[in-house]
């Protein structure tokens, strides 16, 4: 009995006492999870999300790291680079009759795609239902587990947090940033797609936390010259963290840079560490871009064009979609003012790229703000400069990235920003020497009712939207039937290859940029077995119809006749979905 008097004693005045916050906390979270998923979540809604996704399902059904989702750019590339050291694109021997046609992945980065692979292989989603039991249900199966898995690392990035605020500040400062975090609208949002983000904020979040670990530690050793042995152990796993961070998104390679700094400017510290840390980079992500360089001539794959995308001559998805490159000295003609152009974006739009969180305008004020610790100004100064490098790295493919999107990279460092602005709110907060205390939680809660506004007003206009799927473009019932009428050695092609290939299960085309094109590359790479076209190109704005990507495809797009000499001569509107989608073939499948 006294056992059980001294457990609930610890729990209610002890050193228990944080478990009476825990327990309905998790418990908060739990049911905002659960709400969350019920009232926003229709499936995946975007094209990297279903890349990764169907780069999961490849691994799982043992397949390896190949892709069903075909940029032509890759393609010609790896055919090109077969070519000349004596092969071919598609031997007769790995590829016999009825295979699918699917290639090795150069796009992606591969830590995610695994991570979620061997989520599949946890809780097992049926790919293979019927269409009469797939039609029957609200969400494809395997759309449905992905969120519980990147809420997961959701909360693992709370606890880091709250654990960033309890080393630097103080446990007001702590309790309030994890509040706020899990307050955030856009870090719930993310949470629902497929997209790495949630991983990597956890990932960087944690290298952040390491990263003032071991400037605790050249702290107390400057000061009370304690041991410096314990930096050397959280420098392992800081450099492990990196790499997985890498692994997940290889621009990441950039954070390298302030972290060598972070490291060689701290007090007493030892320049072995410098070198140590790279090793342990370097040494992991390496093999990988040796893989990529052996399979396509080139380390990063199919993603050097990318330094192209948004410049005049490639317009839209035009940088995915051309087969060859052929203008590659405008990648350096231009690319000061790429960069002006991402950084004038990213200070314009910072706001909405980081959350919408009042906490990051504070974290902006106090940018020149003198901390007591040492630890807090080395952090803040930290984030300043992982700013700048994500920023350069990031405007050297897309200048221009969407808050809620793949490009969007600066969120990783949300997290930590969101501890140093809280910390300066509670600074202001101290400054006012209100002597009610009742004023002072007033303040506190009307501002954490300011970081929760975005995510209520979301879940409130989800809830009124109503129906199933993300429709238009996404009815995963009617794009598996679209995609099987082509047969499992043929490919489709479509303006929106990621859904064919995650929903229909086929080798699916990105939709060339030329007529021309799409028959080479039927002709001599792979046969298509249908040609599927939706409102991703005729919702689009008039411009890439008439002048822009997609001007060549008028006459198909407007389902009215077929150009000479055009392998396709049938098509089909396809009704139930609307007058935006077209289907064409040789014949007549779909009857």
């Amino acid at each position: 009995m006294s056992f059980i008097q001294t457990i609930l004693h610890e729990v209610e005045v002890g050193k228990g006492r944080v478990i009476m916050y825990i327990v309905p906390l998790t418990i908060t979270l739990l049911v905002m999870g659960l709400v969350f998923d019920m009232m926003v979540y229709h499936g995946l809604n975007d094209a990297q999300s279903m890349d990764n996704a169907q780069l999961a399902r490849q691994i799982v059904h043992g397949e390896g790291f190949t892709t069903k989702f075909l940029r032509p750019y890759a393609v010609v590339q790896l055919h090109d680079y077969a070519v000349k050291n004596g092969g071919e694109l598609f031997p007769a021997a790995k590829f016999p009759s009825g295979a699918p046609h699917i290639l090795p992945d150069t796009y992606n980065a591969p830590g995610y795609p695994y991570l979620l692979a061997g989520w599949f292989q946890l809780v097992h989603p049926k790919f293979d239902l019927a269409l009469t039991d797939l039609s029957k249900l609200h969400i494809y199966p395997g759309d449905r587990p992905i969120p519980w898995l990147n809420q997961l690392f959701m909360i693992m990035t709370g606890l880091l947090v709250f654990g960033l605020g309890h080393l630097l500040f103080d446990n007001r400062v702590a309790w309030i940033s994890l509040l706020s975090f899990f307050g955030t609208d856009l870090i719930w949002q993310y949470s629902i797609t497929a997209l790495s983000t949630s991983v990597l904020i956890f990932l960087v979040t944690a290298l952040l936390f390491v990263s003032s670990k071991i400037c605790c530690v050249a702290e107390e050793h400057f000061e009370n010259d304690e041991p410096f042995w314990p930096a050397w152990i959280w420098t392992i796993i800081l450099g492990l963290l990196l790499a997985g961070a890498c692994l997940t998104r290889l621009p990441l390679l950039v954070l390298l840079v302030p972290l060598l700094i972070f490291l060689a400017l701290l007090p007493r510290t030892n320049f072995l560490l410098l070198p140590f840390v790279a090793l342990i980079v370097i040494g992991l992500v390496a093999p990988w871009l040796w893989r990529t360089y052996q399979i396509s001539g080139n380390p990063i794959g199919s993603n050097l064009p990318e330094m192209l995308y948004g410049e005049d001559n490639y317009t839209g998805n035009q940088i995915y979609c051309s087969p060859r490159i052929p203008s590659y000295e405008q990648m350096f003609k231009n690319l000061t003012k790429k960069e002006l152009l991402g950084f004038r974006w990213h200070f314009e739009h910072a706001w909405e790229l980081l959350g919408s969180n009042p906490m990051i305008l504070l974290f902006a004020a106090c940018v020149l703000h003198q901390f007591r610790r040492l630890r807090a100004n080395a952090f803040r100064w930290l984030l300043v400069g992982s700013a700048i490098c994500i920023i350069a790295s990031t405007s050297l493919a897309t200048a221009t990235p969407e808050a809620l999107g793949p490009a969007n990279t600066l969120v990783v460092l949300f997290p930590g920003m969101l501890v140093i602005g809280t910390a300066f709110f509670f600074i202001l907060l101290d400054r006012l020497d209100l002597q009610l205390w009742v004023l002072n939680n007033i303040i506190i809660a009307v501002v954490l009712g300011l970081t929760t506004l975005p995510l209520i007003l979301s879940m409130m206009t989800a809830s009124s939207k109503g129906g199933y799927y993300n429709y238009p473009p996404y009815v995963p019932p009617y794009i598996t039937q679209i995609a099987q009428f082509s047969h499992p050695d043929e490919w489709v092609t479509s303006d929106m290859p990621w859904a064919t290939a995650w929903y229909g299960d086929r080798a699916s085309l990105w939709l060339p940029d030329s007529i021309k094109d799409f028959e080479d590359l039927h002709d001599n790479y792979c046969t298509t077995g249908v040609l599927l076209l939706t409102p991703i190109t005729l919702d689009a704005p008039m411009t890439n119809l008439f002048s822009g990507e997609y001007h060549d495809w008028v006459p198909l797009l407007t389902g009215t006749e077929s150009p000479t000499a055009f392998p396709f001569t049938v098509h089909s509107s396809l009704l139930p979905l609307g007058l935006n989608y077209f289907m064409w073939s040789d014949q007549a499948r779909w009857q």
